[in-house]
């Protein structure tokens, strides 16, 4: 792992406002196209997908400024996007 201390603090600055924006958006964008494989009502899957987007854009951009580590940050933005990324290609059914 790389220390903190080599990198200066405008840059982790840097990275982490570029992942509550880029990481939280790219995320809570996949969100809302994976619930439409959802055995929903195409109205309730958009519902859901529109009002989960923002909580979980929100959600991300609080805890990229909350965590220690970038290197967490960025895997669990990186794990979840796969993740979400999967779901919106095969679905669930």
């Amino acid at each position: 792992m790389l220390p903190n201390a080599s990198i200066p603090h405008y840059w982790m600055l840097i990275l982490r406002i570029m992942a509550a924006t880029l990481g939280g958006y790219i995320v809570a964008a996949l969100f809302s196209v994976a619930v439409l494989s959802l055995p929903l009502d195409i109205m309730m899957s958009l519902r859901i997908g529109m009002m989960g987007s923002f909580i979980i854009w929100a959600g991300v951009a609080t805890w990229s400024f909350i965590t220690s580590s970038l290197i967490r940050l960025w895997g669990a933005i990186g794990l979840a996007t796969c993740g979400l990324l999967l779901v919106a290609n095969y679905g669930i059914h």
